[in-house]
């Protein structure tokens, strides 16, 4: 009797066999499809990206009984976006008839680019054109070719990807302006204090001992101290400015402002070692524009007509006055005069200096420690002279530069270049609303409206400043060009 145990295991190893030797004769049998894409372009235009290249389907672009798909993919870098393009379709003879007799091709064949049946192309190649709305996104998007096969003797599907372009459009190699050296120019500084100085009525000598007056000389004597005892500071000039409230003739009022200011030069004369060709003293004023600021912050009746009165450059002084006498029936002119008139009646005091050049050394250390001692362009002599092998310090110390001088134009346009070298566009703009107009400027704007994702006007900028002769804008345009803009 034949072992029942040992006829078992034989049926299930041969079984095995035939399980193990039907796909591997299936993979032998199956059709090695080739897909190759040269000539590709991928370009913007009118804000669509449009793809073209050719595609060779190979020798033989569908088995008999095959039904062949290859779709282009845009694919974002991270994988979170992806756009398919329109798909090509390659049909076997026999699976070609089947489907057409039947009825049974997909009907995603309708939105096809083509559909091509083996046995009547002339050519395995074809000009594939498309194109689809741009997205940022694209900007680091792959162009893949996805391939699947169904039909017999392939397993039922078979499926591939291969990445046809590892940057599908173009990036453009866009350039900042080039960071300039700023002119060996001081900088100009300034100290100012008003002198609220008492006189008496109708008199221009100054007391500097009585009413209260000595407080109010203070101010003046620290500003000039402050100036004269730094070594590195050089005063350039000294302004003294006599201001009169608007009560009484405009004439005579003047005449004690002007006055008031010539006793207050005395007094500095004085008392500070000073060539008297630095000290000038302005023509004397009604405060007027301190009337117009008291007002403005204040809540009282008859406000608006007080504050048009006040600003009235083209009313004679006497004449306002006269009419501000007459608003309210003159209470309110009562009221301006107790609370709001002695505080007009001032000197203003202010020293013009600048801070001589320091030594290399010394301006290394005040730049990270004391920065608004050093003229502006010792920032950029610190960077030369000790930063050349450190691109982050020579970015941080120009960076430091226009922070500490944000009326610079070219101190902050070259802030904004760097910061756009590392597409940090938010700190961009804040540096370009203060680096003025230009064309270095414009080319930045350009680029950073480039970043924001504003193309139309980067470019409409860059024209305007190669037309200005801005070689990086020239450099930009051709660049935009390539892109597709």
């Amino acid at each position: 009797m034949v072992n029942m145990n040992i006829l078992f295991q034989s049926l299930v190893a041969a079984l095995a066999f035939l399980l193990a030797a039907e796909p591997a004769a299936r993979a032998q049998d199956a059709p090695r499809y080739v897909a190759a894409v040269t000539a590709d372009s991928m370009r913007i235009h009118r804000g669509r990206v449009q793809v073209s290249f050719t595609l060779d389907l190979g020798k033989r672009i569908a088995d008999r009984q095959h039904r062949r798909v290859l779709t282009p993919v845009l694919c974002a870098a991270d994988g979170a976006h992806e756009v398919r393009l329109p798909h090509v379709v390659a049909r076997g003879r026999l699976r070609a008839i089947q489907e057409e007799k039947n009825g049974t091709a997909p009907a995603a064949d309708t939105a096809a680019y083509c559909v091509l049946r083996s046995d009547r192309v002339d050519s395995c190649t074809l000009a594939y054109r498309a194109s689809v709305p741009y997205e940022p996104w694209m900007d680091s998007a792959r162009l893949v070719l996805r391939q699947e096969v169904t039909g017999c003797r392939c397993g039922g599907l078979l499926s591939n990807a291969q990445v046809v372009a590892g940057q599908a459009l173009y990036r453009p190699q866009l350039v900042p302006s080039a960071c300039v050296e700023l002119p060996r120019e001081f900088t100009p500084r300034r100290e100012q204090r008003d002198a609220y100085l008492i006189y008496p009525v109708n008199q221009t000598a100054l007391y500097p001992d009585r009413f209260g007056n000595r407080a109010e000389l203070a101010k003046i004597d620290s500003a000039l101290r402050l100036v004269q005892q730094n070594p590195a500071y050089e005063i350039r000039r000294i302004d003294i400015t006599g201001y009169a409230s608007p009560e009484g003739r405009y004439g005579h009022n003047v005449r004690l402002a002007q006055g008031r200011a010539e006793a207050l030069k005395q007094y500095v004369q004085q008392h500070y070692d000073l060539p008297d060709t630095l000290l000038r003293v302005t023509p004397g004023a009604e405060n007027w524009a301190g009337l117009a600021q008291a007002l403005a912050g204040m809540e009282l009746p008859y406000k608006d007509e007080l504050l048009a009165l006040a600003a009235d450059t083209l009313l004679p002084p006497d004449e306002r006055e006269a009419r501000l006498r007459q608003v309210g029936d003159g209470q309110p002119y009562r009221m301006l005069l107790s609370a709001v008139y002695p505080g007009l009646r001032k000197n203003t005091f202010r020293i013009s200096y600048v801070s001589r050049e320091r030594t290399p050394a010394e301006a290394r250390r005040l730049a990270w420690e004391e920065p608004g001692e050093l003229n502006a362009y010792e920032f950029y002599t610190v960077a030369r002279t000790y930063y050349r092998e450190d691109p982050d310090a020579y970015e941080r110390i120009l960076l430091r530069a226009a922070d500490t001088y944000p009326d610079n134009p070219v101190a902050n346009n070259n802030a904004a270049s760097l910061c756009l070298r590392r597409a940090d566009t938010t700190r961009a703009a804040r540096y370009l609303d203060r680096a003025g107009a230009g064309p270095a400027t414009w080319n930045n704007r350009a680029l950073l409206l480039w970043l924001q994702g504003r193309p139309d006007e980067a470019v409409a900028w860059w024209q305007k400043a190669a037309t200005n002769g801005d070689e990086a804008a020239l450099n930009n345009i051709e660049e935009a060009k390539r892109r597709g803009w």
